[in-house]
């Protein structure tokens, strides 16, 4: 009996192993391959971007400071610097920013900005002379200030999905309720921040300090529950750059973009930083999904889209399928183009703001008037399907009145922004009103849309304001 249970083992065994050690080191290539692929494609700092959103109220000096920041050069006072940074001759106008605006700053291994020698207000130029000498990119999102562009701002903090909202709080105003508005959302999408106070060469004494009292007090409030850093030292600076991911505290800045005051502490402060979402090789082989933010009709291109990748890897010539449309279709197109930062390569993966041009791949033409907000470009082996109605667990933030069947509200959900009305309210309830928490049914109004289970929806109409997570789908 004892004989039996000693057994020798089958001569093939070590053969086995061997062969099974040569499978398991062949998939772990498989598996970092495209990340490899990734960086040597995106030799020039692509790989390593990251996202910060400038938000705050109207006339807090975000786009001034964005320019300041991403140039390297002061204001002169009179509004130079956003100048460099605004899309349309209405913005320039009149000050204000209307649309989302994209800058860059670029980082050697040692942590310095690198500043062309030559400023070239062509971006494409200026850009290219940035990236392949940097290390490190960090993409500056400049949204919107106005109440009148609210739904430009959601949009671009949901859509996006910035590492990080700077705030910017002008010194000579205040805490605004724009201001209160766009903390709240950076709360309710759970994006790290930090706060920038500008304009405090022009800010006399006892406002700057009711300004900075009234910061801190907003800060230390129950439903924001940060610790706020007023960051001056070099530690603090480093300190602050570690303990940001972690929501726990709230640095604070004081700079002037015209005399410079307090701007080169921000800039090392943003080079430390790191990505809040990392990339790992396993989601680097899911299946690709593209979300669209934007679209342009480029002479002698076609098509561009520009948005973010969700997941997986994108290459050129790959398949992929457009859609939603407004019939929940969704079409074959073929990546003729990659271009991310301004700057061409030929494979995109998951976390990178990236720009595609397409073209379609049977006898039915895709025009730019088939493109809607909310569409996607996503993988084939996904099976996607349009979606009209969904269900949530919602919190009622805030509500005059009551909730119930037919109410109708703007819902924000990435790059998703339609009307949707409520169909049911479910857990034995009729009406839902302020601080209720409940799981409700609603249907787009319009047009189908791709949404998964968990994904965070944003719901705003007037002062009322909802926040909540998709539970299940219905196609």
């Amino acid at each position: 009996f004892f004989f039996l249970m000693i057994r020798r083992p089958p001569r093939s065994t070590q053969s086995r192993s061997s062969a099974a050690s040569d499978v398991y080191k062949r998939q772990q290539q498989d598996l970092i391959s495209p990340l490899e692929e990734v960086k040597t494609q995106n030799v020039a700092g692509i790989f390593d971007t990251l996202k910060i959103a400038t938000i705050g109220n109207v006339d807090a000096g975000k786009s001034t400071l964005t320019g300041v920041l991403s140039k390297g050069m002061p204001d002169d006072g009179r509004g130079c610097a956003r100048q460099r940074v605004f899309n349309y001759s209405h913005e320039v106008e009149n000050g204000r920013t209307s649309s989302i605006a994209y800058e860059i700053m670029g980082f050697d291994d040692a942590g310095n900005q690198i500043i062309p020698e030559h400023f070239n207000a062509n971006k494409n130029k200026y850009w290219a002379d940035i990236t392949p000498r940097s290390s490190k990119i960090v993409s500056l999102i400049d949204l919107c200030g106005h109440e009148k562009y609210l739904k430009t701002t959601i949009y671009g903090l949901a859509g996006l999905e910035p590492d990080y909202a700077m705030i910017i709080v002008a010194a000579n105003m205040g805490i605004s309720k724009m201001t209160r508005e766009h903390l709240g959302i950076a709360l309710a999408l759970k994006i790290p921040f930090f706060v920038v106070v500008t304009k405090i060469d022009l800010c006399p004494e006892n406002i700057y300090k009711e300004t900075m009292g009234k910061l801190m007090q907003i800060l230390k409030l129950q439903s924001v529950n940060r610790k706020p850093i007023l960051v001056n030292t070099q530690k603090e600076i480093e300190t602050a750059a570690q303990l940001l991911p972690s929501d726990r505290i709230c640095p604070i800045y004081c700079v002037s973009s015209v005399s410079n005051v307090g701007i080169p502490e921000l800039v090392k402060f943003i080079s430390l930083l790191d990505r809040r979402i990392t990339v790992t090789p396993q989601e680097l082989n899911q299946p690709a999904e593209y979300h669209i933010s934007d679209n342009f009709l480029v002479t002698g291109v076609g098509i561009v889209l520009n948005g973010v990748m969700k997941s997986g890897t994108i290459k050129v010539n790959d398949v992929l399928l457009l859609g939603p449309d407004s019939t929940g279709s969704f079409k074959p197109v073929q990546i003729k183009s990659i271009h991310i930062n301004r700057v061409p390569t030929s494979v995109a993966v998951a976390g990178q703001c990236v720009c595609f041009s397409i073209r379609a791949t049977k006898k039915d033409a895709v025009n730019r008037q088939d493109l809607r907000k909310g569409m996607c470009l996503i993988d084939p082996k996904l099976k996607p399907q349009a979606v009209w109605e969904f269900e949530a667990q919602i919190t009622v933030l805030h509500h005059a009145s009551t909730l119930k069947v037919g109410y109708q509200a703007m819902v924000h959900s990435g790059v998703i922004r339609q009307n949707a009305t409520l169909m049911e309210v479910k857990e034995d309830k009729s009406l839902m009103r302020s601080q209720d928490r409940g799981l409700v049914r609603f249907r787009f109004m319009y047009s189908p849309e791709y949404l998964k289970e968990g994904e965070i929806i944003l719901m705003r109409e007037g002062r009322t304001k909802i926040i909540g997570e998709i539970t299940n789908v219905f196609t």
